[in-house]
This record gives C-alpha cells, sequence and structure tokens, in this order.
C-alpha cells in the first residue's frame, strides 16, 4: 500500500492542485491525507474527483483555517475510530492490498498547551491497539536540534515532551530519504529557517510486517512550504537491466 500525507496550505491555488493532482497520478497512491485544506466540502470534493478518488472523510476548517481531507481508493476500506480539528485515527482492511492495521493522521497544533493535548489524545489511542500502527502528518515538532536550521534552538522541553510522547506510545520514527528538512518559512538569507516537522512513525509490529517501508519527502515545486511525504509499505528497488553485449575477444578463448 502506498500513501501520500501533505499539509498544502490552502487547496485554493490552482498551482497547488496541479501539484497534488500530479503526484496522485505519479505515484498512485491508495490514500491521500491533506491538511490545511481551508476551503468548503464541496470545493475539496471537486478536487478529490480531479485526483481519482471515490471515498473521503473530512474535517472542516474553522474560520479562515485548518481542515482536514482523507482520500482512498476502492481497493481499501478505511473505518474511521477517531476525527477531531488534528486527528483522523483508523483501521484499514483489504483485500487485495498488505496494510497496516491502524493508520492515524496527525496535524499537531501549533500552539504548545494544544499540542501536548493532541499527544494526550494519540496516547488514549494508543492504548487499544495490538497490531501494526502506522502515523503520519505534520506535527509540528521536532525530535533533535539536529532537525532544525536557522533562528533559535527549539526549547529542550519541547523536544524532550515529543521523545516522551512517542515512547509512551511504543513508535519510532521511520526514517526518510530525499531532503532532510520538510518546512521553510519562506524567507530567505539569514532569516531562513528549515525544520523537519512532517514525518512518519510506526510502532515495532509494523516494522515486522513491513521490512522494506520507505518515507520520502518531496518537494511539491514551492506550492506550499511543506514537503510532500510518500510512504511506501513494500518498497522495492527495481535495478535497470544491462544489456547483454558480445565481445569479439571472447570468440578467441575456448
Amino acid at each position: 500500500m502506498n500513501l501520500l500525507a501533505w499539509n498544502c496550505q490552502g487547496l485554493g491555488a490552482a498551482l497547488t492542485v496541479r501539484n497534488l493532482k500530479e503526484e496522485c497520478f505519479r505515484k498512485k497512491p491508495h490514500l491521500v491525507f491533506l491538511m490545511e485544506t481551508k476551503q468548503k466540502a464541496s470545493y475539496v470534493r471537486k478536487v478529490r474527483r480531479r485526483c481519482g478518488f471515490n471515498e473521503e472523510w473530512l474535517v472542516n476548517p474553522v474560520g479562515k483555517g485548518g481542515g482536514l481531507a482523507l482520500w482512498w481508493s476502492d481497493s481499501i476500506v478505511v473505518n474511521i475510530l477517531f476525527s477531531s480539528s488534528n486527528i483522523i485515527h483508523t483501521s484499514v482492511l483489504s483485500d487485495e492490498l498488505f496494510t497496516p492495521s491502524y493508520i492515524t493522521f496527525i496535524y499537531g497544533p501549533t500552539d504548545d498547551d494544544q499540542r501536548m493535548l493532541c499527544w494526550q489524545e494519540i496516547r488514549r489511542l494508543s492504548n487499544n491497539i495490538r497490531s501494526s500502527w502506522l502515523c503520519i502528518g505534520d506535527f509540528n515538532d521536532i525530535l533533535s536540534q539536529a532537525e532544525k536550521c536557522g533562528g533559535i534552538p527549539r526549547a529542550w522541553r519541547r523536544i524532550i515532551n515529543f521523545k516522551c510522547f512517542l515512547s509512551d506510545c511504543e513508535l519510532e520514527d521511520l526514517g526518510f530519504n530525499g531532503p532532510s528538512f520538510t518546512w521553510y518559512n519562506n524567507r530567505h538569507s539569514l532569516d531562513t529557517i528549515w525544520e523537519r516537522i512532517d514525518r512518519a512513525l510506526g510502532n515495532m509490529h509494523l516494522r515486522e510486517q513491513f521490512p522494506t517501508l520507505q518515507v520520502f519527502n518531496i518537494d511539491p515545486a514551492r506550492s506550499s512550504d511543506h514537503h510532500l511525504l510518500f510512504v511506501q509499505c513494500q518498497y522495492q528497488a527495481y535495478k535497470k537491466k544491462r544489456d547483454f553485449r558480445f565481445e569479439a575477444v571472447w570468440a578467441s578463448h575456448g
């Protein structure tokens, strides 16, 4: 199973929709998770149809901000177990694909207190999980100072709180391929700040079930300040076959 997650920072821009559509048709994900749609449900549905998906779960934006969209293909069945403005917690089934048992889609609040409440809710959800679990999204947090470049260092209290959250839920970072940072503040020169706040996490059961899982950070042509995450649960590296060439010298050896 393949899935795509992106803090698109609004689906209203034509470039954003074009980049999303291109990535959907190029990568062919079975699940798409969008954060900060900032659009009414009727408009998000139009974009969903243009990207080739039939099923959806939407969380409406509050005022001019927020909004979540989860789209999936007919090849899987998604059961919504919990939903809020920051979390969509699901169980996933398929007769055709090898899928994680649970996937939690996360848009971490920027406010410290609200983010801690979000982590507490996910801790509660984790108590009922006994099989493979994938968490993906924009966590608005980092695990080390190395995951930030520019600006003042992140407060160690925040880093420790985020690490404790992962430990309590028995989750670990699944790594990445591509650029080291997934967000920047859209400023230039000395004011530029880069951070790796978009990521995928998994538990031990997920690691065992999907040992070749790979996460890719993709830059969608600057239509958002966030990179797009693409996860292949069963990644296969394809090696190009070398053309066979007959060397005349071989005929002289017999």
